[in-house]
């Protein structure tokens, strides 16, 4: 039975369909979660969220190279274009609506992840301007200190070899 024939039975493209829609939404849950902690000002949240995250993007990079292998073997293109001449070929209108979600839901991403970093860039922003006041502070003050945490004193004075 040739790789066609295989995906083309309904019951396996609707499964492979509905398992990425899964795999999609459960991305989409941990950046909306991954959001609300960088709102929140929730930054212990973030490794945390990372791994799930780092978790998700292997199961769809699995998700979406089979689905793209199977679409090679078809003789189609491994992109968008050859998903949508796939299903008009397998003529299963049921399977239209997964793949739609499924395509919105990529999108949904894209934009979380855009604004994600917006507020990540944000947090950096603000965390280099307090160090910098900090910095500056410090060295009007003299209150330097290095890296082994000894305080420094600052060469205010004359050096000791001026007369």
């Amino acid at each position: 039975m040739s790789q066609n024939e295989v995906m083309a039975g309904s019951p396996v493209l609707l499964t492979k369909l509905t398992r990425e829609c899964d795999a999609w939404q459960a991305l989409l849950n941990v950046l909306s979660q991954e959001e609300q902690a960088l709102v929140d000002g929730e930054a212990d949240l973030l490794p945390k969220l990372n791994g799930l995250k780092m978790a998700q993007l292997q199961t769809l990079n699995t998700l979406v190279r089979t689905r793209h292998d199977d679409l090679i073997a078809a003789g189609l293109t491994a992109d968008y274009t050859g998903m949508s001449a796939w299903l008009a070929q397998q003529n299963q209108p049921e399977h239209i609506a997964p793949w739609e979600k499924l395509q919105t839901m990529e999108l949904q991403a894209q934009a979380m992840n855009q604004r994600i970093g917006t507020l990540i860039e944000l947090r950096l922003n603000s965390t280099r301007q307090a160090l910098n006041v900090l910095v500056q502070a410090a060295k009007s003050q003299g209150g330097m200190y290095d890296q082994a945490g000894c305080a420094v004193t600052s060469n205010k004075g004359k050096p000791l070899t001026a007369a």
